[in-house]
């Protein structure tokens, strides 16, 4: 009997890793579908292929939906797939540890994916993203609101020792939602906390402090009589100093966001530690970013007499903050992995003394260690990877009137916008996902 359990061991071993892994990735196909224009594909796709990620992958499951139906122009599926996925990833990271048990003698894909860190805040800004697109700027703030509720959680917990503090991005479009809505002394405070988190965090990003950031500071600065709260903060940068911005009652604002790339890929890296009773094997991710195949563009808006033309500007690199945000939990991950093989070895043990020879003992801790190394000793690489890699952005403030609009991007012109009508006072928001311009129904004017 003893012998015939020992057999069983690794199948035993091997169907535990197989139930954590049900079903192939179907991220693949779902790309191929909206990069060709078939939403109908990716639509149908995503919504019966929920089984094929598996039980343990159904925060991924929802999250790709989302993005799917985003793209799509489905903006109500997609916020119910995002508060679907939110609702998930909150129950699963407050859950008791004791779920972590059985992780500890296979490994983490065992578990319901609870999401990186940085994904879960991404929750929040897609869905704010989404809500702009659907002409909602009241539930895109609450949004950006609640993302910067969740990264205050996250530093609760890591007692603000982690890299991912705050967003620039997320704050900055919050000082836009509410400028837009004449509170400028909040306006003024988004932009203010903005332009620190750019200077402060997001160097280690590669992300710079966009100019025009410091142009709405100047004018929200101004309108909200808080001018002398700006001076250290402007002056140490080459632009114009700060001056009074009186405003014009024609003038309304128009804001572009745009996606390229994709979020970065999780592989896995092993270390093979020999020892008399076999090879032991350490396995943790690492996160291998694809950089996007376009990163400039240009903007032009065409009205009677009047042309305006700015470049789009880098404001949120997810693959620098991925990559971060990982290097951050190193250390969590790495003692987490130590434990496992310090419990994997504890029960390879126990399992050797179940013969009384010694040689034979010695033979079976190096045949289950093999087994270990080869099959169940594994990082958990699952990630949200319909995810865009970066976000640009750029902003004009032009007299009222109608424009047509002109992106210039990824080697093409492309003019398939509706005509765009800018009321006094108002601000205008526009989208597009530079990585699939066919589903998009962008036409490239050669």
């Amino acid at each position: 009997m003893q012998v015939r359990m020992l057999y069983l061991l690794p199948i035993i071993m091997i169907c535990l890793i197989a139930s954590g892994c049900t079903g192939g990735n179907v991220f693949s196909r779902l790309d191929q579908n909206l990069a060709s224009g078939d939403c109908p594909a990716a639509i149908a796709l995503v919504d019966e292929s929920g089984g094929a990620y598996g039980s343990n992958q159904r925060l991924i499951y929802l999250l790709d939906a989302a993005m799917v139906h985003m793209q799509c122009g489905n903006l109500d599926a997609a916020q119910s797939n995002f508060r679907s996925a939110e609702d998930l990833a909150e129950r699963l990271w407050t859950e008791s540890i004791s779920r972590n048990a059985l992780s500890l003698v296979t490994n983490d894909s065992v578990l319901a994916y609870a999401g990186e860190d940085f994904e879960r805040v991404m929750i929040h800004l897609m869905s704010a993203i989404g809500y702009l697109q659907a002409g909602q700027p009241e539930d895109a703030l609450v949004e950006a609101r609640r993302l910067d509720t969740l990264l205050a959680v996250f530093n609760d917990k890591y007692e603000k020792k982690n890299v991912y503090r705050a967003d620039a991005f997320a704050r900055y479009l919050s000082g836009i939602l509410h400028e837009a809505d004449g509170a400028w002394d909040d306006a003024f405070i988004d932009y203010r906390r903005a332009v620190e988190v750019y200077r402060e965090d997001y160097r280690s990003y590669g992300t710079a402090l966009p100019d025009m950031l410091l142009a709405d500071l100047v004018r929200a600065a101004s309108a909200a009589d808080r001018m002398a709260d700006i001076q250290g903060l402007v002056s140490a940068d080459p632009i114009d100093p700060p001056r009074r911005f009186d405003g014009t009652p024609d003038t309304g604002s128009v804001v572009f966001i745009t996606f390229t790339g994709y979020a970065p890929r999780k592989v896995q890296d092993m270390v093979v530690i020999p020892t008399r009773h076999g090879p032991v094997g350490v396995a943790f991710p690492r996160m291998v970013v694809t950089p996007p195949r376009c990163s400039q563009g240009r903007l032009n808006l065409y009205g009677g007499d009047h042309f305006f033309e700015s470049d789009l500007v880098l404001v949120e690199d997810i693959n620098r903050i991925a990559v971060k945000n990982l290097e951050d939990r190193k250390g969590r991950i790495l003692a987490k992995a130590i434990a496992r093989a310090v419990a994997k070895q504890v029960a390879i043990h126990n399992i050797a003394r179940s013969s009384d020879s010694r040689n034979d003992q010695r033979t079976i801790e190096a045949i289950l260690n093999l087994v270990n190394i080869l099959v169940v000793e594994r990082a958990d690489t699952r990630s949200w990877r319909t995810l865009p890699g970066r976000i640009y952005m750029t902003r004009m403030h032009v007299p009222a009137g109608v424009y047509a609009v002109e992106l210039q991007a990824c080697g093409g012109i492309w003019a398939d916008f509706e005509t765009l009508s800018v009321e006094p006072g108002t601000t205008r928001y526009l989208f597009r996902d530079l990585r699939y311009p066919v589903s998009a129904g962008i036409e490239t004017i050669k």
